[in-house]
């Protein structure tokens, strides 16, 4: 059931002379909410933020086809994964995740200050999505950007997502209907079993991508320090596992076993507030040893 705290009138009241900043991801949740805030006659802008890594097919989704429906969405981009991991000289983890503060919360937090302005930042976040989002409220304070924050959909089912969909009939991102349970990072270092057969299937380059990052910044760091334990860009029990083995363990388990990957709950996940998890520290350390 959909249902909000505030009546519209309220809301739009409660908001006032605030810019209204939509977080675009080109998924589902944030697309309905989109969809739901122009049905409603907001005022709002939308913003996605590229970091390199998406699949060619969410950008083509957001930048040729959303536009149409939604209205215009600027795009932010701060280097990209690749240079990124190359600078670090390792990859992202669940415990240094820098991937977030670098490509997607100092993006958004340099174009929102740009703006002088007070804003409200829409982000599309669904209760129903697991056990710890249930208790998000609707309004929030985000103490990294300095804004406040509405969950516009947070009490919203799929159900509710799919059929904001039809009612403007308006097709879900690609990759959807081609398996993927979740867009955004292509792949994340929470990919499950199946996303990882679809990335191999999809996109095999990216396979290749990562199997040369993962070779280069082990030879350098290999020059730096030859003691340097070797680092991959996904882990298992805190230890590396190169991207083929990955590819091989996901094609060779499809059944129920244990995710290696997965989140312990998607609330740690890049959508907490709309960008990714806010709460990693900002400068880790080299993990050289």
């Amino acid at each position: 059931m959909i249902y909000n705290a505030l009546s519209i009138p309220q809301i739009k009241n409660y908001i006032g002379e605030r810019k209204l900043i939509v977080s675009l991801s080109g998924g589902k949740d944030s697309t309905a909410m989109a969809l739901w805030l122009k049905e409603m006659n907001f005022d709002f802008d939308c913003v996605f933020i590229n970091t390199g890594w998406e699949h060619q097919s969410t950008i083509d989704y957001i930048h040729d086809y959303l536009p149409a429906h939604i209205g215009e969405v600027t795009t932010l981009f701060s280097g990209g994964m690749e240079d990124l991991v190359m600078n670090k000289g390792y990859f992202p983890s669940p415990k240094i995740r820098f991937c977030t503060g670098a490509l997607k919360i100092e993006p958004m937090r340099r174009h929102l200050n740009s703006l002088s302005v007070d804003i409200v930042n829409a982000i599309g976040i669904r209760a129903q999505e697991s056990a710890k989002r249930a208790n998000d409220p609707e309004w929030e304070e985000n103490p990294s950007l300095h804004v406040e924050v509405w969950r516009p959909i947070i009490h919203w089912t799929v159900e509710d997502v799919i059929a904001i969909h039809k009612r403007h009939n308006v097709l879900p991102n690609p990759l959807y209907l081609k398996g993927a349970e979740r867009v955004g990072c292509w792949p994340c270092i929470f990919a499950q079993k199946r996303e990882i057969r679809m990335l191999a299937r999809l996109s095999p380059e990216r396979i290749d991508t990562i199997r040369e990052m993962e070779r280069e910044v082990n030879i350098r760091r290999q020059q730096k320090n030859p003691n340097a334990k070797p680092v991959t860009w996904f882990h298992r029990s805190g230890l590396p596992m190169p991207i083929d083995a990955v590819v091989e363990w996901a094609h060779k388990s499809k059944d129920d076993s244990p995710e290696l990957f997965e989140a312990k709950d998607h609330h740690t996940g890049c959508m907490r507030w709309g960008l990714c998890d806010v709460s990693h520290p900002q400068m880790p350390q080299n993990p050289e040893t």
